[in-house]
């Protein structure tokens, strides 16, 4: 199936996390390149993380994130995760130690009900007049390892997509189809996705199925070149900077796919999502007792995760100030 990649991305460049531990938040640069299979201009759908090179000259988007009407947003959101490639075959159950799939699984079993998801909740859909806030949700309701069904060279102008990976795990009933549902595929090292450690370090997007339209997002194992998509390349909070840096990815485009799932509900004036505006910038963090960095602790690990956009104040941060409303409050309304 084809897809529709838009790199747009504010961040911040490598150095800042090793010359401002204290305080990664510098003003970051972005921009958007188009890849194949783009037929349509702005607004689109698959906005990609781009890697810390390619992104550190452009600016930061134009403006504040401001809702478009019409647009819908995923409100109770589930996640559906499909490791990809060589990864151990009980990815799926993996809790604990420094595996990439047990510090993954471990992160996203904390991520419905943290203070950092909570973000979304400021994100809503108006239809028929009436406002819809996302929830503070994000329970994993599937999981698969897939071997390669797809063939380990995906995005190719000319070959198997991302999509055919979910679209082969729905139509195999390997996971069920969920219209409020984000599909993960997450990559191996042994896959080669195009653009992945050179252009981009992940994107969302969705298409259309006659029961519904998915939104999936593609995260890849990025071992092979650390500097390109992890902040932290010679230690990590958990001891395993790839995997790191793939939980900072995901919940980059985890909270974009729910607020913006089909490029049309939440962007500023240069097509920059929520997430886009603070890539690669993580405000305050603090040193680990393994030396590296981390802003954040979900269930019994910390991390490393980039910021995101409240829409209510259109700034970057790590959680909701504890003066500001839910979505559940009447003063959102």
């Amino acid at each position: 199936m084809n897809r529709k990649k838009v790199a747009v991305f504010a961040v911040a460049v490598l150095t800042t996390v090793l010359a401002q531990p204290m305080a990664l938040s510098q003003a970051a640069s972005a921009g958007h390149t188009r890849h194949a299979k783009i037929t349509s201009f702005y607004p689109t759908a698959g906005k990609s993380t781009p890697t810390i090179a390619s992104a550190a000259s452009v600016a930061a988007g134009l403006g504040a994130v401001t809702y478009q009407p019409g647009g819908t947003v995923i409100s109770q959101p589930n996640i559906y995760v499909i490791w990809y490639g060589n990864w151990p075959t009980n990815s799926c159950s993996q809790e604990n130690g420094s595996s990439t799939p047990a510090i993954v699984n471990d992160f996203l079993g904390s991520l419905g009900e943290s203070d950092w998801n909570k973000i979304n909740t400021t994100y809503y859909q108006l239809l028929n007049g009436k406002k819809t806030f996302v929830q503070p949700t994000a329970d994993v309701e599937g999981c698969i390892v897939d071997t390669g069904s797809q063939g380990l060279t995906l995005d190719s102008d000319t070959g198997a997509q991302v999509s055919d990976v979910v679209d082969n795990a729905l139509s195999t009933k390997s996971l069920k189809t969920d219209p409020n549902g984000v599909y993960l595929v997450l990559t191996a090292s042994n896959v080669n996705v195009t653009d992945f450690m050179s252009l981009l370090c992940a994107y969302h997007y969705f298409y259309d199925t006659p029961q519904t339209t998915i939104k999936y997002a593609f995260i890849g194992d990025a071992s092979a070149n650390l500097a390109s998509c992890a902040p932290q390349v010679s230690n990590s909070p958990n001891g395993n900077p790839a995997a790191d840096a793939m939980v900072s990815v995901i919940a980059h485009e985890f909270v974009e796919a729910v607020s913006d799932p089909i490029g049309m509900s939440w962007y500023d004036q240069a097509g920059f999502e929520n997430a886009d505006k603070c890539a690669w910038t993580y405000g305050k963090a603090s040193k680990t007792a393994n030396g590296s960095f981390a802003n954040m602790t979900m269930g019994d690990r910390q991390y490393l995760i980039q910021q995101n956009v409240a829409a209510n104040t259109n700034t970057c941060v790590l959680a909701l100030d504890s003066g500001e409303p839910d979505q559940n409050s009447s003063s959102h309304m």
